[in-house]
């Protein structure tokens, strides 16, 4: 060292124990940081996994609900053709028709398309806008 820097270190004392409490301070403030970004990080992704379980679930039971509805119009139209009632079909392809369009509709709204078109519907309104439109067509070829 030099002198000048010798005398300074008489006055204002050793300034390494200064040098050395920042950089510790520094290197909390990082692991600090880390461990923030660690818990938001596994935090999003547990919410993220939780949000994809119960969406799976409920779209699981919305699409037995359509599938339903559907393969009984199906099975409705089957049976006809199986029986060789020409009247019976006639009346209900038209219905097995508007009822696979209507869930294709539905898919391709509010699944595939969803927000983009700034709708203030719901999810849960669309489907039961759906269910309400296969019930109607279900109970027309009772």
């Amino acid at each position: 060292k030099s002198a000048a820097a010798e005398e300074d270190d008489e006055f204002f004392g050793d300034q390494s124990c200064d040098d050395e409490f920042g950089a510790a301070e520094a290197e909390f403030r990082d692991v600090k940081t880390l461990s923030y970004l660690d818990g938001f990080d596994e935090t999003k992704e547990e919410k993220l996994q939780e949000g994809f379980a119960e969406g799976y679930s409920r779209a699981f039971d919305d699409a037995f609900v359509a599938g339903s509805r559907l393969g009984s119009i199906a099975a409705k139209t089957a049976l006809c053709e199986l029986n060789k009632d020409t009247k019976c079909v006639t009346a209900n392809q038209p219905r097995l028709h508007n009822a696979a369009s209507a869930i294709h509709q539905f898919l391709r709204d509010e699944i595939m398309i969803g927000d983009e078109k700034g709708r203030e519907s719901t999810y849960e309104g669309a489907f039961d806008n759906l269910k309400n439109k296969l019930d109607s067509i279900e109970s027309d070829s009772k």
